[in-house]
């Protein structure tokens, strides 16, 4: 549900704040919807994002185990430790989901995970580390917000799909969320209108927040750019034997004379 611009619950606060960052992310994913091979762009897409979902299990691990260790003396990490940990299993195995989905579609899974991640999924994944075990666990919760709070759209993907020629088996993980991540994020406003959160948790979620979707943006950006390259690149290459051919074709059209 969308937030009323008077509304005060600490759920439609934190959804402004969001929607105030949202528009560099929309631009990224714009660039890669109008990719001229959305085939191309979608296996790159997923790639990048295959650094942050293998990533969400292990984080959740961390935010439940320190709101567990915190909520003794916490009501509101006390508040946090069922909810983690029933999301945390809720997230499972989705990596798989979403290898499995890279590799019907060619991707060699050991090339995949052999290769560092990018500094922009580091950086993305690594703030949540820094806030959950440096200053409380709530913080997660913003990270969460965004990136279950605006659904990827069924429909999009659908059409998507048949513009791309790429078999439903490489969109499998992403509808999948398209349907999962509306309940996640109704229960997800519903609980943090129930938490017992102060201004400077409020403040920090905001934080935490916005620092997902600029390290989102990030992630995007950099895998359009790769895109971008890998074009320039095979542009070069054709151009050159364009060339090529041309002083064949004039060579022997020198000889026939």
């Amino acid at each position: 549900m969308a937030a009323c611009p008077g509304d005060t619950a600490s759920s439609s606060v934190l959804r402004r704040k969001i929607a105030l960052a949202l528009p560099p992310l929309a631009a990224a994913q714009r660039r890669l919807d109008q990719h001229p091979d959305p085939a191309a762009a979608w296996i790159a897409f997923l790639r990048g994002l295959y650094g942050s979902i293998r990533a969400s299990v292990p984080l959740l691990e961390t935010a439940r185990d320190r709101a567990r260790d915190l909520s003794p003396a916490d009501p509101l990490a006390a508040g946090l430790v069922d909810y983690l940990r029933r999301h945390t299993e809720e997230e499972r195995g989705h990596d798989e989901w979403l290898l499995q989905d890279l590799q019907s579609v060619g991707v060699d899974s050991t090339e995949l995970l052999s290769r560092p991640p990018s500094g922009a999924v580091a950086a993305l994944i690594g703030a949540q580390y820094y806030w959950v075990l440096h200053y409380h666990p709530v913080c997660i919760l913003g990270y969460l917000m965004v990136i279950e709070g605006n659904p990827p759209n069924r429909q999009g993907l659908l059409d998507l799909q048949g513009r791309s020629g790429l078999p439903a088996s490489a969109f499998r993980t992403m509808l999948e969320h398209a349907d999962l991540d509306v309940d996640h994020a109704a229960e997800l406003a519903d609980l943090l209108d129930r938490l017992p959160l102060s201004p400077n948790h409020n403040e920090a979620l905001g934080l935490s927040a916005i620092s997902t979707v600029a390290g989102l943006s990030r992630v995007l950006n950099e895998v359009g750019d790769r895109l971008a390259a890998t074009d320039s690149r095979d542009g070069a290459r054709f151009s050159a034997q364009e060339t090529h051919l041309d002083a064949h074709r004039a060579h022997r059209g020198g000889h026939q004379g």
